[in-house]
């Protein structure tokens, strides 16, 4: 099979840019990339990385966005060395940074305003799911668009949905990620029931991944509990937050009853403001162990 003759371009190689844009390099694509530092990782598996976003928007063929923040976005997209003054008419960018709808309608329209043309894609998956593309993409815009962006949504994975226009996939997210951080705590929770009935940590994650009780989420974190293998994080609880807040003013916003989300995410922001905040999630299993002590004294 011939490689692939467009150049991708790829701002944002971090945590989940980077095996991105490393499916996309194995794929056969040539990856451009920008970011401010550490890009040494994403030149090692054979990305071309750039000065400036406007270097890689001159250079890329389709533009992809993987940004933390919405200040990050802003910053990448403005100045003279911004993508918005490099776009080329008729670019297409995928956005896959999660921000809230109003601020990515927002930037689309600047994008669209310079001649681009702009396909939201929001991803759900942990970067390890990403690396195995065992992760999702959740489209939102035209299907005509996704047509066409198709072979590069393929190499990243297989598995991509359309959800509607523009704007309609940052929901579906957030419902994946609450659904996410009611399933860590719930793997927490059952493993420290676990070890405090007596049982080795490691064969509770073993014995229940395999039964109706399972989850990815345990799957995933139940192992890294087992082990306290907490940093380096693939997730961590400073990088929940977001989903977090926003999660929680969609429920909020559409009068919808959260009983189970609402307590997983006190323990959360409890987290947040701790010394773990930097650790994976699943190290809220902490916060349950301290509560558990104290359970014990209490009724001695």
């Amino acid at each position: 099979m011939d490689a692939p003759s467009q150049i991708v371009g790829m701002i944002g190689i971090g945590q989940l840019g980077l095996p991105i844009a490393t499916n996309l390099i194995q794929a056969g694509y040539q990856v451009a990339g920008f970011r401010r530092t550490g890009r040494e990782e994403f030149a090692a598996r054979g990305g071309h990385a750039l000065a400036s976003p406007a270097a890689v928007a001159r250079q890329a063929d389709i533009l992809l966005l993987c940004l933390p923040s919405e200040q990050a976005q802003l910053d990448v997209l403005e100045g003279p060395d911004g993508v918005l003054a490099a776009l080329k008419p008729g670019q297409i960018v995928i956005e896959l940074s999660t921000y809230g709808k109003a601020f990515k309608l927002e930037q689309a329209k600047r994008i669209e305003e310079r001649g681009g043309r702009v396909l939201e894609s929001e991803v759900s998956g942990s970067p390890p799911m990403v690396a195995q593309r065992k992760a999702s993409l959740y489209l939102g815009g035209s299907a005509s668009l996704i047509e066409e962006c198709k072979p590069v949504l393929d190499a990243i994975t297989a598995n991509h949905f359309h959800i509607g226009e523009f704007g309609s996939a940052v929901a579906m997210k957030l419902i994946a990620n609450y659904l996410l951080s009611i399933h860590i705590l719930a793997a927490a929770e059952a493993m420290n029931l676990g070890a405090m009935a007596g049982f080795d940590p490691r064969m509770v994650a073993e014995v229940i991944k395999h039964g109706a009780g399972s989850s990815t989420m345990f799957t995933i974190r139940a192992p890294m509990m087992a082990e306290r293998a907490f940093t380096p994080a693939i997730g961590p609880f400073v990088t929940l937050k977001k989903y977090l807040d926003l999660g929680r003013d969609m429920s909020d916003e559409l009068g919808a009853a959260s009983p189970l989300f609402s307590a997983a995410a006190s323990y959360f922001y409890r987290a947040i403001d701790s010394d773990i905040r930097d650790e994976d999630a699943a190290a809220v299993i902490k916060l349950l162990e301290a509560e558990s002590q104290q359970n014990t004294h209490q009724g001695e």
